[in-house]
């Protein structure tokens, strides 16, 4: 493996997302402005006062200088790590997030390896079966299941496992500790992996079976392989390119698809605070939260990149030579 050619591709990678990163700051920036009134009208709260007085928030809010000279402050602190306090609480943004991300991070986490290992162990098994009614059947159970929207599926999930069944934890993250926490995270985390599964079965199916398809497996087997080897060593690896996608795209998909699920299990996450935000119109934390979720966005586009080099080293030099 080339890691001098590996790392000028990731480097090249890194170069063109910032544009990207400029371009999402000021989208973000310019949510304070599309609230109805203004910033100064989400932080009068609907309360009446005097023209002096919103002249003094305008200079403590630096509302009076233009845009730009606005959105470069705003971004040096960004860069600094402020990201302004919550008109609602009072509470810096950046601690207000940093409360709560690990929860949402542990949620998609969770989902993405639950949705991967049961859409992949699905697709792995129409593709072996192609053609037959377990293949059909496979299919349309994870197309079905996946149909129904995130917030019908957590609280059909709600009612059935956790109060009728008494399976799982009815709300919260409990207080008993770790294990307690993972105890009530399972329910969330496989209501959020239901969604994605159909496409992850059909993207994994798709690529077995045209690894299957190919050369190397037929002299395998004539060599006298096990099938097992052949499937799970040989043919797996090389489809995961597509599958580091799907990935990819869960990650993106449940991050910003997690808010009805956290409010219906009423988990205090990034979901939870991106709602209150709204509700109060705290345009300071809803700037943080959409930063961080386009930053994680951007970041985890640049991690698959690096994914996609080790999995099959390849794959850079010929976007390079592109």
């Amino acid at each position: 493996m080339d890691t001098r050619g590996i790392a000028s591709y990731l480097l090249r990678r890194l170069l063109l997302l910032i544009p990207l990163a400029v371009g999402v700051s000021i989208v973000v920036f310019l949510l304070a402005s599309m609230i109805p009134g203004g910033p100064i009208a989400a932080l009068l709260a609907g309360k009446s006062t005097d023209t002096a007085t919103i002249e003094a928030m305008r200079q403590r809010y630096n509302l009076d200088l233009p845009l730009y000279e606005q959105y470069l402050l705003w971004m040096r602190g960004v860069l600094q790590g402020n990201l302004g306090t919550s008109i609602f609480t009072g509470q810096p943004v950046s601690a207000a997030i940093l409360e709560r991300i690990w929860l949402t991070l542990a949620l998609n986490l969770s989902g993405v390896l639950m949705c991967l290992l049961i859409g992949g162990m699905l697709g792995i098994a129409a593709a072996v079966n192609r053609g037959s009614f377990f293949d059909r059947a496979i299919v349309s159970v994870s197309l079905f299941l996946s149909s129904a929207p995130s917030f019908v599926l957590a609280i059909a999930g709600l009612y059935l496992l956790a109060y009728k069944l008494g399976w799982f934890p009815l709300f919260g993250i409990g207080k008993g500790g770790f294990l307690e926490t993972l105890r009530h995270l399972a329910l969330p985390a496989l209501v959020v992996s239901i969604s994605p599964l159909g496409f992850v079965t059909k993207m994994v199916r798709a690529s077995m079976i045209d690894q299957l398809d190919q050369d190397y497996v037929t002299f395998a087997r004539a060599r006298g392989v096990p099938y097992s080897r052949v499937l799970f060593v040989h043919a797996l690896r090389n489809a995961l390119i597509p599958i580091l996608t799907a990935a990819g795209l869960l990650f993106v998909g449940l991050l910003t698809g997690t808010v009805f699920v956290e409010t219906v299990f009423g988990l205090p996450g990034m979901g939870r605070l991106l709602i209150t935000a709204v509700q109060f119109n705290d345009f300071p934390v809803m700037q943080g939260v959409v930063l961080f979720v386009a930053a994680w966005i951007v970041l985890l586009n640049l991690i698959i990149d690096a994914l996609y080099t080790i999995v099959d080293p390849r794959v850079a030099f010929a976007r390079a030579a592109q």
